[in-house]
């Protein structure tokens, strides 16, 4: 009886959710404008200087005798930016319309959002970059949008990001979205959680799960995770209910998610962990945003959360057993991610204890907790906090709330016991009995469950760049036998679909991002994945340029390309993409750039003359007042200007001390004639004469 229901519950999961089996938080795409292309210029926002308003106050605000096993990695500045009022929208030639924000926080080792308002039209394509780090983040699109309308996206590498959001023509609504907190990483997480700082993020004792220590443990290790939630992190574990029918209901600590604000935009990544003992490969690639706030209370340290979406079949999920019944185990292993690191494996040989937890911020209920006296392999640190503790029959009977053990001094852990948390209080919201057996069995011990059973859609592409003159081929690696195989290869592609396994030769007829998408089917279960292949055509090449006096730096509006090659004129070469040349004289030099990419390689030359009297333009030049003078092609640090009569007499000056591209005067009042026009730029000076027509 119980596998039936387990079957058709699950088969139902699937079959709502099927919109939403790519349950990342991102799905691909590319934006329009983060190589350049733009018709207007992007004003970055400046935030507040971080070291010098919150660095000491972060600092000294950690009490005494706190031992809470969360941390802290992020300041959340409290914003109010919005798509109505901040920015800048563009229409383009097709009709689409892209607003574009950018946000910088001075010395930020990564930044995050969180939206208070994400809500976009199903078209709607949002994406997060920057140049200093090659990852995009999104698209995020409307199955992104919650019913709380907050949305949380992932640190990105850096101190600077730019939202680009691009909306298609006769949409049913205009998007909102409206930006709450900048998440200003000021302990370095992307370094210490990719092994890219000399200092680990965790310490050295600590244990990867795929070290033989955790041999035993490859099953249980799918159901832990990592949660990123308004710049803390912290560990959780999805579990089982005597349903089984992947209700995505995940484990942690009170102390660490207790109200629905901050479950709306908690960031959960499964699968974060080393290929190998002591390897350093780990990627957070497996998210899912958001999760609703099913069970807590302030006297005992557990909260029960639902995830927003099903983890898919690709995230191997594995839904952890359990043991209510509060015997004493004969040994204790715990999985998480100590300091936001990859996953790790900590375990006691010996039997914990009952004891108190009490600290100077939260005292929990008596005799609530699991007391680990002492840890023979590992350790636990800030960002373990809510990672379960499983007895020696591989069934969670805790959840971390804090202690003293370190790789110093690895003792005194303190677990919530999950006998404790399971009915000690009698309301729903109180309690794990309500949700986790809803059948109401009454059973003591449940073991947990392969939701998909090893069944996974997978798939190869003979390259995922390809010239439109070529083909890819498409081969199927899904495990499981399925019964049935729905393919969908992109737009321009031939053949469009194909229901049988393949491999399969496809050609495309338009360049551009293809999405391939296979959906395979067995006993009435589904899963599907998605993988991107781009098509290109020969590159577009352009550049523009800026002068700094005898240097010259090269802006790249190149489409397609992949590589470059620059001439400069006077024997330099480069092949960077947007190189900075210094010229010996002045003098006017031919500028040759040459882009290439897997179709072959195109040119373009351009003439410049390094110096600012040639790069200065006037316009409208006679004028009836206003004079603009385009300074685009100027860099400079202050420029001083006046304008005299040709009697010289001043009649008008001014001081520009901060780089702009149009500095505007008028001469309205004048009688009409001929005005002498000098500049100082950095100590070079410039004349112009103008005319004024009454």
């Amino acid at each position: 009886m119980t596998f039936k229901i387990f079957r058709s519950g699950l088969l139902l999961s699937l079959i709502i959710l099927s919109g939403a089996l790519k349950a990342q938080i991102s799905h691909g795409g590319e934006p329009i404008f983060k190589y350049g292309g733009s018709k207007n210029q992007l004003v970055s926002l400046q935030l507040p200087n971080f070291e010098l308003l919150y660095k000491n106050t972060i600092a000294t605000s950690t009490s005494q005798g706190i031992r809470l096993k969360n941390a802290q990695y992020a300041h959340a500045y409290k914003v109010n930016y919005n798509s109505s009022e901040h920015g800048i929208w563009e229409i383009l030639k097709d009709g689409r319309k892209v607003w574009r924000l950018s946000v910088k926080s001075e010395n930020a080792f990564s930044l995050g959002l969180i939206f208070s308002k994400f809500k976009l039209p199903e078209g709607g394509q949002l994406f997060v970059y920057n140049s200093q780090s090659n990852r995009v983040l999104g698209a995020y699109t409307h199955e992104n949008n919650k019913k709380s309308g907050r949305f949380s996206i992932e640190p990105l590498q850096g101190d600077e990001l730019v939202i680009e959001y691009i909306e298609p023509k006769n949409v049913g609504f205009s998007a909102e979205l409206r930006i709450e907190s900048i998440l200003h990483d000021y302990k370095n997480i992307f370094n210490l959680l990719k092994g890219e700082s000399s200092v680990k993020a965790s310490g050295s004792c600590n244990v990867d799960i795929n070290c033989p220590e955790g041999n035993d443990w490859q099953t249980e290790k799918k159901s832990v995770c990592h949660i990123l939630y308004n710049g803390w992190i912290a560990s959780g574990a999805l579990i089982n209910n005597t349903r089984q029918d992947g209700t995505p209901y995940l484990l942690t600590a009170y102390h660490v998610i207790h109200e629905q604000e901050n479950a709306d935009i908690a960031i959960f990544y499964f699968n974060y962990e080393n290929s190998g003992c002591m390897f350093e490969d780990a990627e957070r690639s497996q998210s899912i945003s958001g999760s609703t706030l099913r069970a807590t209370t302030s006297n005992l340290d557990f909260s029960l959360l639902e995830l927003s979406v099903v983890p898919p079949a690709s995230y191997t999920p594995y839904y952890a057993g359990w043991d209510r019944s509060g015997r004493i185990p004969a040994n204790t292993t715990s999985i998480h991610h100590p300091s936001g690191d990859a996953k790790k494996i900590s375990i006691d040989n010996d039997s914990p204890v009952t004891a108190t937890y009490s600290d100077a911020r939260y005292t929990f209920d008596d005799n609530t907790s699991w007391q680990i006296l002492d840890w023979e392999v590992g350790t636990t640190e800030g960002g373990s906090s809510g990672s379960p503790l499983f007895d020696e029959n591989h069934r969670i009977i805790g959840d971390l709330t804090g202690g003293d053990a370190s790789c110093s001094n690895s003792v005194n852990d303190y677990y919530a016991k999950f006998s404790s948390s399971w009915e000690n209080y009698p309301n729903s919201n109180e309690q794990l009995k309500f949700w986790l057996d809803p059948l109401g069995l009454g059973v003591e011990t449940l073991d947990g469950f392969d939701p998909y059973g090893g069944f996974l859609a997978s798939f190869n592409l003979s390259a995922d760049t390809i010239c439109h003159s070529s083909s890819i081929s498409v081969t199927d690696f899904s495990s499981g036998d399925p019964d049935s195989f729905e393919w969908h290869f992109g737009d321009g592609a031939s053949p469009q679909n194909a229901n049988t396994k393949g491999p399969h030769t496809v050609n495309y007829s338009t360049t551009g991002m293809k999405e391939i998408k296979l959906i395979v089917e067995k006993d009435g279960v589904k899963d599907s994945i998605v993988k991107n292949v781009l098509v290109m055509d020969l590159p577009i090449v352009d550049f523009d340029y800026q002068l700094n006096k005898l240097s010259v730096n090269l802006v790249n509006a190149s489409i397609d390309a992949t590589s470059y090659s620059w001439n400069f004129g006077d024997g330099g070469t480069s092949e960077e993409a947007n190189p900075v040349h210094s010229y010996s004289n002045s003098g006017t030099y031919t500028i040759s750039l040459n882009a290439s990419n897997i179709c072959g390689s195109v040119s373009l030359n351009k003439e410049i003359k390094t110096s600012y009297n040639d790069q200065l333009k006037i316009y409208p030049n006679p004028s009836n007042g206003k004079f603009s003078i385009d300074l685009s092609k100027i860099v400079f640090s202050e420029l001083s200007w006046s304008v005299f009569s040709t009697q010289g007499a001043e009649v008008k000056n001014g001081l520009v001390s901060e780089f702009t591209n149009i500095l505007e005067f008028n001469l309205n009042g004048l009688s009409g004639g001929v005005y002498i026009l000098r500049m100082n730029v950095d100590g070079e000076v410039l004349t112009r004469k103008l005319l004024l027509v009454e």
